[in-house]
């Protein structure tokens, strides 16, 4: 991996986004939809990507959380942090009160950690046969809001 100290962040399609992975990762499948995807750059290549949405599973698809779909960056393990971060500080700018990542267990999670994520647990549901995956969460603020109480 190839690590800069002038990273900084970039908008990104999610055409681009899913471009990047799929260059970068094997197996990778293109994701369909998101909320909003974020870039990190250096010296104006594009170095990693983070695509962030709402969750999969209805359990946790309150209207109030959002999820990382997919994360790949080239830029080292500064890159990691800064897109995580990013895109917590995005959910909570546009008024989500929760955002949410899975991780096997073997990979590192100093990305997560360092953004200032906590780890809450083995993630439910999780396949037999697949790596075991923790979930990892980032609360972006205290109180729920409900959207029925939101008029229009």
């Amino acid at each position: 991996m190839e690590q800069s100290e002038n990273l900084y962040l970039a908008p990104v399609t999610l055409r681009q986004a899913n471009d990047f992975a799929a260059k970068h990762r094997k197996n990778f499948r293109p994701v369909p939809q998101d909320k909003f995807s974020i870039g990190c750059a250096a010296d104006g290549k594009l170095m990693g990507v983070i695509i962030v949405g709402y969750p999969r599973d209805p359990k946790l698809n309150d209207g109030q959380t959002l999820a990382v779909h997919h994360i790949c960056a080239t830029g080292g393990r500064t890159a990691y942090g800064m897109l995580y971060g990013a895109a917590a500080r995005a959910a909570k700018a546009m008024g989500y009160c929760r955002i949410i990542a899975f991780l096997p267990e073997n990979i590192s999670s100093s990305g997560l950690r360092a953004a200032g994520w906590r780890c809450t647990g083995p993630a439910e549901g999780s396949r037999p046969q697949a790596p075991k995956k923790l979930r990892y969460e980032q609360r972006l603020m205290v109180r729920h809001r409900k959207l029925e109480e939101l008029s229009i």
